[in-house]
């Protein structure tokens, strides 16, 4: 089973592909998304791949930058913290937007699952 740190990475090596069915599968059901660049509170899969075919056609790819991880319920729910960068490109300018996040994750069998999401770009 991989770690919540490995899990989180692996997400981002998912928003990295820019494959919305990829990056989805990885959230619960039910899941609660408070995207980046997001105005909106997105509940359940079908919401948060509005959400991502948004977010995919500015070419995201992102770097964890610090990462905290705690554990609760004997290792069923983790919680992990953390900064990240993420390079954009719109109307062909790539910029680095860094921002800040909090994963709630749940066990599911051997694999993590996104349970709740929250990023926002970093205060100036």
């Amino acid at each position: 089973m991989k770690t919540p740190t490995e899990f989180i990475e692996e997400w981002m090596e998912a928003v990295c592909s820019n494959d919305v069915e990829s990056i989805v599968s990885i959230y619960k059901e039910d899941a609660i998304l408070l995207g980046t660049l997001d105005k909106k509170v997105r509940q359940g899969r079908d919401q948060i791949k509005g959400y991502f075919d948004f977010f995919i056609k500015l070419k995201p790819c992102g770097k964890i930058t610090e990462i905290v991880v705690e554990a609760y319920d004997s290792g069923r729910f983790a919680v992990a913290n953390g900064t990240y960068d993420f390079d954009l490109t719109e109307n062909g300018e790539q910029t680095t937007a860094p921002a800040r996040f909090t994963f709630v994750l749940e066990r599911a069998g051997i694999n993590w699952k996104i349970q709740s999401h929250h990023s926002s770009k970093q205060p100036e």
